[in-house]
């Protein structure tokens, strides 16, 4: 392992560029010299015609010979991710993050490239040749890891785990660590396998002590590019998002969001868990529907369960703002209890801590779906016949 320093703070780097790493032995100039930024003599940079040429291999031109990538994931006939690019998979705590994995990686080992049960218009890359596939798990306890790891090849339909799946769980190691192995395992893997298929990062942000030190986290994030530069593949990296937010965490989110080919948030509401397009580098967010997947006890694992629609998300918004307004109405006019205009909107006030404003359009939506009736006293009671929805 090296300590490494960063360009911009001069802070140490531990772990990050394993010893005899080929791709960051060449590539970390700026690290090794952040105090001194102007190329080195021996680049003889003197004015000559040739001067140049030193450079000539970073250089992009219209006849720049460069193979379109490999893409590793489509939805909907759309380019999703691609290999040589990182891609990451957000969303909140016990959101739906692994089981949306859980179908991805399944369709990645399977025989046949497509997804048992999974989300319809989901591609991933058949793979043939069976190159391995990698995945590195950071957060679940052994015991757990192992059950989402049968769901996996249950859905696939093995019987047993295939040689070139390897989940590892290196959850029990030193965050020194991470990065060692798992430049390691990846560099045998492919040796063994004739290349790597995809290489999945389930907690990418524990591979530094803290996401929101700015130099760990672009360390950390280029370690992952790195990978998908070297062994020409996809690496898909899981990740929190902020509680209540959809902001990924820390600079390490941030700097994921800068540096992925995509980035697909996994929302849940209720039993359902759906998938949401954020940053898309290959495809406009609009050509991506949210498709949603839920728990079938049955079966063991999630399925999917249609596409969620700005319809379907009115409706939902509009059946819980009345449900709200109807249990409202049970505690106003409840037992029997009848009031006049006023005296129901005080009471909306009372219980709800809301102003005037507000409470006379509660008492709106009352009126307007029938909750209350008003009898020949001018007083507002339940209506018998209204049937909640």
């Amino acid at each position: 392992m090296t300590n490494e320093k960063s360009p911009t703070t001069g802070a140490t780097v531990t772990g990050l560029i394993p010893n005899g790493n080929e791709m960051s032995k060449d590539n970390n100039y700026l690290v090794r010299n952040q105090d001194n930024l102007i190329p080195p003599p021996d680049f003889n940079l003197n004015g000559s015609p040739d001067a140049l040429a030193a450079f000539e291999h970073l250089r992009i031109t219209d006849t720049t010979p460069i193979p379109n990538p490999e893409p590793i994931i489509k939805i909907s006939g759309e380019t999703i991710a691609t290999a040589d690019d990182i891609f990451t998979i957000s969303g909140a705590s016990k959101s739906g993050k692994s089981a949306f994995v859980s179908m991805l990686i399944g369709a990645a080992i399977s025989e046949t490239g497509q997804i048992s049960d999974g989300l319809e218009g989901v591609e991933v890359l058949f793979n043939a040749d069976k190159k391995a596939v990698i995945h590195f798990d950071t957060e679940q306890a052994r015991h757990k890891h192992q059950r989402n790891l049968k769901t996996i090849l249950k859905r696939a339909d093995f019987g047993n785990c295939p040689d070139f799946y390897l989940s590892y769980n290196i959850r029990q190691l030193d965050i020194d660590e991470y990065a060692e192995k798992t430049t390691g395992i990846c560099q045998a893997a492919s040796d063994k396998f004739n290349g790597i298929h995809s290489i999945w990062i389930d907690g990418g942000a524990d591979y530094i002590a803290d996401v929101n030190d700015p130099e760990g986290s672009n360390a950390a994030v280029k370690y992952f590019e790195e990978l998908a530069i070297q062994y020409h593949t996809a690496v898909f990296i899981i990740v929190h998002t902020n509680p209540g937010s959809d902001k990924e965490r820390g600079h390490f989110g941030s700097q994921c969001q800068r540096k992925s080919g995509g980035i697909i948030m996994v929302k849940s509401e209720g039993d359902i868990s759906f998938i949401e397009p954020k940053i898309l580098r290959y495809a406009g967010k609009n050509d991506i529907p949210q498709l949603m997947f839920k728990f079938d006890k049955a079966k063991g694992y999630h399925v999917g369960c249609g596409v969620k629609s700005e319809e379907s998300t009115e409706a939902a918004k509009f059946h819980k703002r009345i449900a709200k307004a109807w249990e409202l109405c049970l505690q106003v006019f409840g037992g029997q209890r009848s009031h006049k205009y006023s005296k129901a909107v005080d009471q909306i006030m009372q219980i709800t801590g809301k102003s005037e404003a507000p409470a006379k359009g509660m008492f709106k939506d009352m009126k307007a779906h029938e909750m209350i009736i008003q009898g020949t006293d001018e007083h507002w009671r339940i209506n018998q016949k209204y049937e909640p929805v």
